[in-house]
């Protein structure tokens, strides 16, 4: 490529580019296709995210941000004066544990008190502050020291570590002087006292608070683990995470089950015309794929479902994937395997696991000294989430079936007395819920890909498959014992033609799609992609039986509390 550097000239000619000219950090002029948009030099720029350069073809842009990063990096005294933030509990028993402090040495710690406990001669008080599962105890010498104090209110303690010879808990701490950041009213008693709450109480009872739970702070922190590993294997494999819109224009599935977006303030549409929230980010990833071949996000995803099982949210949040150049099923399928038995073996590496389970099985025994009744949700026990990760990691691949295949396996197994449906299965009938767990729990003993199903029964962008004249799609369901279905993807159809020809026949509105049919224009490839529903992930991870319980703030119809 020929360089000019000579001119002061802001002009491009073709090939040639000028050393000298002022680069504007803006995307290429709307007016062009999405495609052409997106495999621009100056979007592939943007996705790198490169923080002071950006390389093109050997030469750096941005001349003057380079040289404010070495200048910077002259000056580390710049950094030194960051002031760091406090330890959080997991963090100073890391150090307590590995760079061995003695006895003695001066610490400060903040949390809020679980228990109480006065003796004759010492009190001793457990503080959390939700970084880990773990509890610190506190030693006060004089058990009037803590008359005023209750459970629920956050501390501020200065004193020295005692270390111990229990394994569990290698140090506790002695108490010289402490503050108390926030009280509790005394004639209103903290609502999370020291004995057994189910989650539907939690979860209709204390909405804001449930947090501060052992259950729900642990799920909360197996959640967050579970989107880094997740991440981290979507980076090692070369995927690009990219922010597709909320606010669409069409309803990607088809199904019609889609809130609609309103001004108060404006009488006529918004955006021009109406805009829904985004079912499904799957058509604009398919875009952002055409230029940058391997993507992803994790994003909230919202469904005007009326349903109130315990698997379904009016929101939720799907992780998502597209990946171009791939013409077979099992590159998609290989993909979702590899994806999550990586993530799900680091996970059980890094001890999170063990945290799940400790929790579950101290909350066992909570409830057994307590002598609560049954939970209104079913109860899944520590044995039943070890069983669900044994049958993730074994060795042996996942099982893959056709639906056709697996259709016959259901109507045998019901006729020769192996098992009884509600609901006979059928070809061409969606399989049942109690049909998927059979498959998964009785049929694989474990994950199990089902494929191919028949045309009439998944949405219209998917790929059909090689010689069955259109009858059925290149898509699977991935289904799991207890749960059912967790991972759904295809194929995706990537002719022009035949998908404008799908989107007629299914009578969809083919101005709204138009923009997605044309990215098969223009050098289009053959692509797949596949979607997980992250809170029946974590629920299945976790033992959780509702997915509610392991988002935040859940919606579903009649029920938007805060």
């Amino acid at each position: 490529m020929e360089i000019n550097s000579s001119s002061h000239s802001t002009h491009h000619k073709a090939g040639i580019i000028n050393r000298n000219a002022q680069m504007t950090p803006c995307a290429p002029p709307m007016g062009r296709p999405i495609v052409s948009r997106i495999r621009s030099t100056r979007f592939a720029l943007c996705r790198r995210q490169f923080p002071a350069v950006a390389v093109w073809d050997g030469l750096r842009f941005c001349p003057n941000r380079q040289s404010e990063r070495h200048s910077s990096s002259k000056s580390p005294s710049a950094l030194l004066e960051l002031t760091p933030l406090p330890q959080t509990l997991k963090q100073q028993a890391a150090e307590v544990v590995h760079s061995d402090l003695p006895s003695g040495t001066s610490v400060t710690v903040n949390g809020w008190i679980r228990t109480i406990r006065k003796h004759k001669k010492h009190a001793f008080v457990n503080i959390s502050d939700g970084s880990y599962d773990k509890v610190l105890q506190l030693v006060f010498t004089d058990p009037e020291q803590v008359d005023d104090l209750s459970v629920g209110v956050s501390l501020k303690v200065n004193g020295t570590i005692q270390r111990r010879k229990n394994l569990a808990d290698p140090y506790e701490i002695l108490v010289d002087n402490y503050d108390v950041i926030g009280g509790v009213p005394e004639e209103e008693p903290y609502p999370l006292q020291n004995k057994y709450l189910s989650q539907d109480y939690l979860r209709r009872e204390l909405p804001t608070i449930r947090f501060r739970s052992l259950s729900n702070g642990v799920t909360m922190r197996f959640r967050s683990r579970a989107v880094s590993e997740l991440s981290r294997y979507f980076e090692e494999n070369e995927f690009i995470q990219t922010h597709p819109p909320l606010i669409t224009s069409s309803d990607c599935e088809g199904a019609g089950e889609v809130f609609t977006v309103v001004s108060e303030s404006s009488a006529t549409p918004f955006f021009g015309k109406k805009g829904y929230l985004t079912v499904s980010t799957q058509l604009h990833l398919e875009a952002l794929m055409m230029g940058l071949s391997r993507v992803w996000t994790l994003a909230p995803a919202f469904r005007a479902e009326k349903s109130i099982t315990s698997r379904h949210l009016s929101e939720f949040w799907m992780l998502e994937a597209e990946v171009a150049f791939v013409n077979r099923l099992e590159h998609i399928m290989s993909l979702v395997e590899g994806l999550l038995r990586t993530a799900l073996r680091r996970l059980k590496e890094s001890g999170e696991l063990n945290s799940v389970l400790s929790v579950k099985t101290f909350l066992e025994k909570q409830k057994l000294h307590d002598g609560e009744g049954e939970d209104k949700d079913q109860e899944i026990t520590h044995a039943q989430v070890l069983q669900r990760w044994d049958g993730m990691l074994r060795d042996s691949a996942w099982k893959r079936i056709t639906y056709k295949h697996a259709v016959d396996v259901l109507q045998q197994a019901e006729s020769e007395g192996k098992a009884r449906f509600e609901t006979s299965a059928e070809y061409g009938d969606n399989l049942k819920s109690e049909h998927e767990k059979w498959l998964a729990s009785q049929y694989a003993h474990g994950p199990i890909f089902v494929t191919q199903y028949p045309s009439q029964l998944k949405p219209f962008y998917m790929l059909p498959t090689p010689g069955s004249n259109g009858e059925t799609v290149e898509c699977f369901d991935l289904l799991v014992p207890d749960l059912g279905e967790l991972v759904g993807g295809s194929l995706r159809e990537y002719d022009y033609k035949r998908l404008k020809a799908t989107i007629e026949r299914v009578d969809m509105d083919s101005s709204e799609l138009e923009w997605y049919a044309e990215l098969r224009k223009w050098g289009s490839v053959p692509h797949g992609g596949f979607g997980i529903g992250f809170e029946r992930l974590i629920s299945y991870l976790v033992g959780i039986y509702n997915i509610r319980d392991v988002i935040a703030f859940p919606r579903w119809v009649n029920h938007c509390v805060c």
